[in-house]
């Protein structure tokens, strides 16, 4: 799987100190699980030239979402994210996906 998202990345999108090193292990797992569900969401494999910008907003998005929200429980409002990220992958999804 290509890995065009970096730590550093995913850092600065979620606000935390590039210095903290506790949680980077936890953040390449979100790196990996964003970069499969876009692959399943738009039923193809991307590769260099195919990772555009607006996957990669999604896929930055998508991380920060499962970071903020991880516990299987909250007594917070939650508010569902997947509307903007499926609109910034969808224009990629191949036809025949359902």
């Amino acid at each position: 799987m290509i890995t065009n998202i970096t730590l550093q990345e995913v850092k600065l999108h979620c606000r935390i100190d590039e210095s903290d090193t506790l949680e980077d292990s936890l953040l390449q797992v979100y790196i990996d699980a964003a970069l499969e569900a876009c692959q399943k969401h738009i039923g193809k494999s991307f590769d260099k030239q195919e990772f555009t910008p607006a996957i990669k907003a999604g896929c930055l998005m998508y991380i920060a979402h499962l970071y903020e929200n991880r516990e299987m429980v909250t007594t917070n409002a939650v508010n569902e994210v997947p509307l903007a990220i499926s609109s910034l992958w969808s224009v990629y999804r191949d036809p025949a996906i359902y």
